[in-house]
């Protein structure tokens, strides 16, 4: 059928088990293959582990129901995944119950919801936690230290000297300077912990299951030292310092509001 082969999307037609019957031509050269080596290929074999592990039952439930709408990946020949969303329907074809599929790329849809998420969550200057995501972080902090009574640690870090490399160098060296900032934060923490930009040249961190205040103080003096070293900036050498404020859960305050404030 002509209109099958012109269709913008991949459409399939599969048997009951889940072989492939048949695929129009936006199916199978997205997916880099031929019509013939699709036909006869089972759907598994499109599918990722993680999503071919539930196909039996979905095309059961498949089957039952009628109908379903759901997201999967399928892989391309050359092992790239391909997000999709999958409408399918069973239908009859030449006397058979057949499954009948329109699958979209939403590769475009998924690459927005992400430009999304990081607008909403991080930094768009340091590309650290912002505000919203820290007190996100901050309350799972709080209910995994209950949970297994654990310490953790806050510290607010606010640059000394910042103003004045922006009066004197500009704002576009400033930005710089921060982003270099951000970098020198985060090489000083572990991945299970957090440091956000909250302000403008204010960062807060989460230390994680921590044993003891000692060894927060340790990290603070390690950051103290690494924002101590002068810093390069298209051309300019740019020295600034920082102070550290520290609070302990729960030895300071249960309370994460008062948490941060006393840090």
């Amino acid at each position: 059928c002509i209109l099958f082969d012109l269709a913008a999307d991949c459409l399939l037609i599969l048997d009951l088990d889940g072989t492939i019957r048949d695929i129009n031509r936006t199916g199978h050269e997205r997916l880099g293959y031929t019509r013939d080596e699709m036909v006869g290929m089972h759907i598994t074999r499109l599918d990722p582990p993680e999503f071919a592990a539930k196909v039996p039952h979905r095309l059961d439930d498949i089957e039952k129901k009628g109908s379903a709408v759901f997201e999967s990946a399928h892989l391309r020949r050359d092992g790239t995944a391909m997000p999709v969303e999958i409408h399918a329907r069973i239908i009859e074809l030449d006397g058979d119950k057949v499954m009948f599929s329109v699958i979209r790329d939403i590769s475009g849809r998924r690459t927005a919801e992400q430009k999304i998420a990081q607008l909403a969550y991080f930094d768009v200057l340091t590309n650290l936690p912002n505000r919203t995501l820290f007190y996100d972080r901050l309350d799972q902090a709080v209910a995994r230290a209950r949970r297994y009574q654990q310490k953790f640690a806050v510290m607010f870090l606010d640059l000394d000297g910042f103003k004045q490399v922006n009066d004197e160098f500009g704002h576009q060296v400033g930005d710089n300077l921060l982003k270099i900032v951000a970098e020198r934060l985060t090489e000083n923490v572990r991945d299970m912990d957090t440091v956000a930009r909250v302000g403008g040249d204010e960062f807060i961190f989460i230390l994680n299951n921590i044993d003891n205040a000692d060894n927060v103080v340790l990290v603070a003096h390690k950051i103290l030292e690494s924002i101590s070293w002068p810093f390069a900036v298209q051309g300019n050498t740019c020295s600034i310092g920082c102070s550290i404020g520290i609070s302990i859960f729960p030895d300071d305050t249960d309370d994460a509001e008062a948490l941060i404030k006393m840090a």
